[in-house]
């Protein structure tokens, strides 16, 4: 079955994704609120309410968040200490909030509905940020000379990509708008994240789903599709339901979402800067590729959870459905908690930045 998620460029397509950061302002100062409410949700206790010596574990993938939250001074004078931990892939920052490892974790659409789908229903996203529209910076490939020239040339062939992932529901979905079936038509080869690039770099696999600076230490293959038309760039904050019943933590929490907002508004705010320290110095790629990352896939916004990205979320999870990445269907709403909106509207505002809308 073809898949009937909302299209930008293409009159097939499906609702996929991953992430960068937000918006368009200057930096400035992390706006000072105490309180965060959405609704019926519970108001964020004040900062006082944060126990000395406390230290929040931040799980992130790829040092996507640390950059910019260290460069842009964010972290700075926080009344908690911020830990990151590095993590290659959604599903081992899933594993380790669940474990414990770390109190809130970053994601990307696609981990927590297929954890949903499996019967995990401890983990909740409250903050999240978008880019719709947006290629993504999520490369499909394929080997020179192999006669593959399209997504339709693949049948018979063999992709690789990191299961339960962005990359998974994207390949899915490209595959899917080409009349195909991944696993069936087309020979799924799921690896590690970490191990996609080196394996098709090998000539082992026939095509991969690669990001951004992996297109350009492979040495630029050619590109069968990108994310365009198939991905929302949800990328969200989760953390362990029970950790919401913790005054204090939820008081840092709510603390962090503030300066993690302003964060993303400094990366727009200061390009150059972020190219050189994310992709030059961190990632190993050139300034000019950098640039034309930046350049095709624009910056994320931090956006409120409210009925539109609700919305945006749950065609995400249809669209898992509809291409047989999950085998059941899933409500989303049990999925999100919005008592930080509040948080994330001031920073916003205090930063200038009012995001676009959350359109296709």
């Amino acid at each position: 079955m073809t898949p009937t998620f909302p299209l930008a460029r293409r009159a097939l397509a499906a609702v996929l994704a991953i992430t960068a950061v937000t918006v368009a302002a200057c930096g400035g100062d992390v706006a000072s609120s105490d309180t965060g409410d959405a609704g019926d949700a519970a108001a964020v206790p004040s900062a006082a309410e944060i126990p000395d010596g406390l230290t929040l574990t931040v799980a992130e993938q790829n040092g996507s968040e640390s950059v910019s939250y260290e460069l842009s001074g964010a972290g700075d004078d926080a009344p908690y200490e911020v830990t990151f931990a590095d993590f290659n892939g959604g599903p081992a920052v899933i594993e380790a909030v669940m474990s414990g490892g770390a109190d809130v974790g970053y994601v990307g659409e696609a981990p927590l509905p297929i954890a949903a789908s499996n019967g995990l229903d401890e983990l909740v996203a409250i903050a999240a940020r978008a880019n719709p529209g947006s290629s993504g910076n999520y490369y499909l490939v394929a080997q020179p000379g192999r006669g593959i020239d399209s997504v339709e040339d693949l049948a018979g062939h063999t992709v690789a990509y990191p299961p339960g992932t962005g990359r998974h529901m994207i390949a899915a979905a490209q595959i899917a708008a080409a009349g195909l079936t991944l696993g069936e038509d087309v020979e799924a080869v799921e690896l590690a994240g970490s191990e996609v690039a080196p394996t098709f770099a090998s000539g082992a696999v026939d095509a991969a789903i690669v990001l951004g600076s992996q297109y350009y230490n492979l040495g630029e293959p050619p590109i069968l599709d990108d994310g365009e038309g198939f991905n929302w760039g949800l990328n969200f904050l989760i953390v362990r339901r029970d950790t919401l019943d913790d005054e204090g933590k939820v008081a840092a929490i709510g603390d962090y979402v503030r300066r993690s907002v302003a964060a993303s508004n400094w990366e727009v705010a200061h390009p150059d800067d972020w190219i050189q320290a994310n992709y030059v110095e961190r990632e190993g790629i050139t300034a000019e590729q950098g640039r034309a990352l930046v350049d095709d896939a624009g910056f994320d916004y931090y956006y409120p959870i409210d009925d539109d990205l609700e919305a945006a979320f749950q065609e995400v999870a249809d669209g898992l459905r509809e291409t047989g990445t999950i085998a059941t269907d899933v409500d989303v709403a049990p999925l999100v908690d919005g008592r930080f909106d509040a948080v994330v509207d001031e920073q916003n505002a205090a930063d200038d930045v009012e995001p676009r809308p959350l359109d296709q």
